[in-house]
């Protein structure tokens, strides 16, 4: 491990544990790594201020670091490659929805240069949260009402679909609290320009959001609605677990989970 993995693994772990004071003992032997490596961390990070230090080799953390998107290179590339098997077989664009701030904002997407429907929302694209599509609905559920409400104008949410329209605060609350324990949901009808989409959450072991996993495809009438729907949900609940495993996969080639998990965005 090079000095510079060594710096980062140092500065997640404070991060990770929040404002309380940590024993710079505890974190060498968090880590693995040697006292006197964490020493001349610790030292480095105190002198251009981002630590305080006390007399007891306590640590104070006075840094903020969150990653906008909380995934490994590694997770990237297998979650691009997944996307696209998916893509070949089912005939559908496959995205990957992260969550800046108040917004959706799309971190990669594949595409079907002969679909009937062109869809807009290429990598980078950025939807405000307010509009209660499928994955709004499903990531608002995990945040809760409280926090919602507390973060968010509970009067500015509006219905998705062909017909858009603002919802009153108890009924986008009725609608995001139906999604709490959701890992699915769509919009059948599709949106204003047409386009269908199917949604997952992907989470991390610790249940912390990662992002979102969608099937988009041009909103057409379809032969047998309850066939294509649960065909849907089927290849969003293996592509989930398959996520998921690799998940696990990389938390034990890391170590396991660590003692201190780094704390899930927050809206903000």
């Amino acid at each position: 491990m090079n000095p510079s993995e060594r710096l980062l693994q140092v500065m997640e772990y404070l991060m990770a544990a929040g404002p309380e004071p940590v024993k710079q003992i505890e974190i060498a032997r968090d880590l693995g790594i040697s006292p006197a490596t964490v020493n001349r961390i610790v030292r480095t990070l105190s002198e251009r201020g981002y630590l305080f230090r006390t007399s007891e080799k306590y640590c104070v953390r006075n840094f903020r670091l969150i990653r906008n998107v909380p995934m490994s290179e590694s997770y990237l590339s297998f979650l691009s490659d997944l996307m696209n098997e998916i893509t070949a077989a089912e005939r559908v664009s496959v995205e990957a929805v992260v969550v800046s701030g108040f917004d959706l904002l799309w971190h990669s997407r594949t595409q079907l240069p002969d679909a009937s429907v062109a869809i807009r929302a290429a990598t980078g694209f950025r939807r405000s949260l307010y509009e209660l599509d499928a994955m709004a609905r499903l990531y608002l559920g995990r945040v809760g009402w409280d926090e919602v409400s507390y973060k968010f104008f509970p009067g500015g949410f509006f219905k998705t679909g062909l017909e858009m329209g603002s919802l009153a605060p108890s009924e986008a609350r009725r609608i995001i609290e139906q999604s709490a324990k959701g890992e699915f949901d769509l919009d059948f009808d599709g949106n204003h320009v047409g386009v269908r989409r199917f949604a997952t959450i992907i989470e991390d072991e610790a249940g912390n959001f990662l992002h979102l996993l969608s099937l988009a495809e041009a909103a057409v009438p379809v032969r047998n609605n309850d066939a294509h729907i649960a065909h849907a949900r089927d290849v969003l609940q293996k592509a989930r677990a398959t996520l998921q495993a690799q998940i696990r996969a990389e938390a034990i080639a890391d170590g396991g989970t660590r003692k201190h998990e780094l704390s899930p965005p927050h809206i903000g």
